[in-house]
Parts: C-alpha cells; structure tokens; sequence
C-alpha cells in the first residue's frame, strides 16, 4: 500500500509539472461564409482590448474556400505567456490590396488548466489514503 500511494503522490506532481512546463497557446479559429477576391488573413494580438493591435503572423495566411463556400481555419498562437489575457482581431486581405478588420477576439492561458488541477487532487488523495491505511496496516502487524 505505501508504495502504490507513493506512485499516485508521483502522478500529483508529475501532472502538475507537466502543465507548466508546456508553453502556453491560444488557438483562433473562424470560418467564412464566402471569399469573394480573399486572398488570404492576418491576425493582430494586444494585450487590452483598446490598446496597439501587433501583426503576429509572419505571412499571409492563404485563403482556403472558393469564392461561393467559406471554409474553416485555425491559427495557433504559441507567443502567449501563462496566465494573460490577450485580445485579437482578424484582417481579411483582398486581392487588390484593401483590408478589412474584424471585431476584436479574447483568449486567456489559465496558469494551470482545470482537469490538471483536479487530476492532481484527486492522485493527491488516493495516494494520502492509500500511504495512510498502508502505515495504518503496518502499525497493527
């Protein structure tokens, strides 16, 4: 018993590093109803919803639809730091040059994740239980 509670304490603390040591994301994703003359997207990052919006992708995201049917995309942010907020908006980039931004977007990196918090506390208390009843157990021999 002590041993199989030593491992889940184990499994508290490794999941828990685990979170923080993976660089945070934010994943933005949209979809278009049509891309008539669309060549492709930019997206812009801030750190306030009113403040200075930064492009962040280095090149042109490509339009993927024709120009009758939207399509789907996903962009991922890795610049993020844990535990901010940041404010997004997308730019739609025609064929001819012109632009159009969109309404601004937020996402957040939580510091750790919910399921890592709750995965934690639950290894944490099977894995006191089971060191408790093993000290327990030994303590009657």
């Amino acid at each position: 018993m002590l041993l199989l509670g030593s491992l889940w304490l184990v499994l508290a603390v490794a999941t828990l590093l685990i979170q923080l040591l993976t660089p945070p994301k934010i994943e933005i994703e949209w979809i278009t109803e049509t891309e008539f003359e669309t060549a492709g997207f930019n997206i812009y990052r801030s750190e306030s919803a009113a403040g200075e919006f930064v492009k962040i992708n280095e090149r042109l995201i490509p339009s993927q639809a024709d120009a009758q049917s939207g399509a789907t995309y996903l962009y991922v942010d890795e610049g993020v730091e844990r535990g901010k907020s940041y404010y997004y908006r997308l730019e739609d980039v025609e064929y001819d040059n012109s632009t159009e931004q969109h309404e601004v977007l937020s996402g957040a990196t939580p510091l750790v994740a919910w399921w890592v918090v709750a995965l934690a506390a639950l290894s944490s208390f099977i894995g006191l239980f089971l060191l408790f009843y093993g000290l327990k157990a030994r303590s009657e021999e």
